[in-house]
């Protein structure tokens, strides 16, 4: 019997990957932004919600009963997390890429924003366990205890980054128009980053960095504003235990002479990660934001 009841559980799984499933997704969220949050952070979140809404209702959650969206503020940086009432929990798809440019309307209340925020992408019903990988932001010092979301142009940006399985690793930076390749190095003739399972890396550094390395390969960057307002950045960690290569992407020198990472547009950004994630299941991808004020 017991024989039995392995072959069937084995047979259900078989049959929860083959029926795995992209779909296009759409959700409109109207966030009401607490008086402590910016615009840009009010606008985010409602972006954030719409996203879980629209994979809430295509996919459903990964427990059942009754569920909201809550928000999770740190640092005065709030994240949305979705939970299901009597625990917590997490829908059941993943959102691959944008199809269309969220569309926001912000609105002011006497309690704070109102944002309505309507989304559309391309979504995946998760049918297994992403990589639990790790991927810390540090600010200004390659070591953890500097770990931070927030910035001042001119501060520099290390990752401290770890996997349980080797795989392969690449890192985008995107601002509302623009992706910015930061890893691989720019030096790098190949596509990706090879990561080895329980090793511990810091990116971006030439005084920590692997012996496999060369330190004149190593590039290190400090973040940058283009006015005197406050940016919101996004940062792309992608990995998958299967090679795959980093988008078509090019170099720009500035007029003032500065030389920004390989970059291509947001647009051939989000076509680059769905295709590629849609030919490769096992790939995870984690997204975090990052804050970044003028200098006063």
């Amino acid at each position: 019997m017991k024989h039995f009841l392995a072959l069937i559980l084995l047979s259900l799984v078989s049959v929860s990957v083959l029926a795995q499933r992209d779909a296009t997704v759409t959700a409109t969220y109207v966030y009401h932004a607490s008086r402590n949050e910016s615009r840009q952070q009010a606008e985010r979140n409602a972006v954030n919600c719409a996203k879980v809404e629209a994979l809430r209702k295509e996919f459903g959650t990964v427990l059942s009963g009754a569920s909201a969206t809550s928000l999770i503020s740190k640092n005065n940086i709030t994240e949305s997390k979705f939970v299901s009432i009597g625990g917590e929990g997490e829908v059941n798809g993943e959102w691959i890429a944008d199809l269309e440019e969220p569309q926001i309307a912000t609105t002011l209340e006497d309690a704070g924003f109102c944002v309505t925020a309507t989304v559309k992408g391309k979504a995946r019903e998760i049918t297994n366990n992403p990589i639990g990988f790790e991927a810390k932001i540090l600010r200004n010092e390659p070591d953890l205890k500097y770990e931070s979301t927030e910035f001042t142009a001119g501060n520099r940006i290390f990752i401290h980054f770890t996997s349980p399985v080797d795989g392969f690793l690449t890192i985008y930076l995107l601002d509302g128009e623009t992706a910015y390749c930061l890893l691989p190095y720019a030096n790098d003739p190949d596509g990706t980053y090879p990561v080895v399972h329980g090793k511990e890396y810091t990116f971006f550094s030439r005084d920590k960095y692997d012996e496999d390395e060369s330190e004149l390969d190593i590039d290190e960057y400090a973040l940058t504003t283009e006015d005197k307002h406050q940016d919101l950045n996004q940062l792309y960690f992608i990995f998958s235990p299967q090679k795959f290569t980093k988008a078509s992407d090019k170099f720009r020198k500035a007029d003032d002479g500065t030389i920004y990472p390989r970059m291509l547009s947001w647009e051939n950004f989000q076509k680059w990660i769905m295709h590629t994630r849609s030919k490769d299941r096992e790939m995870s991808v984690q997204t975090k934001y990052i804050v970044i004020s003028p200098m006063e």
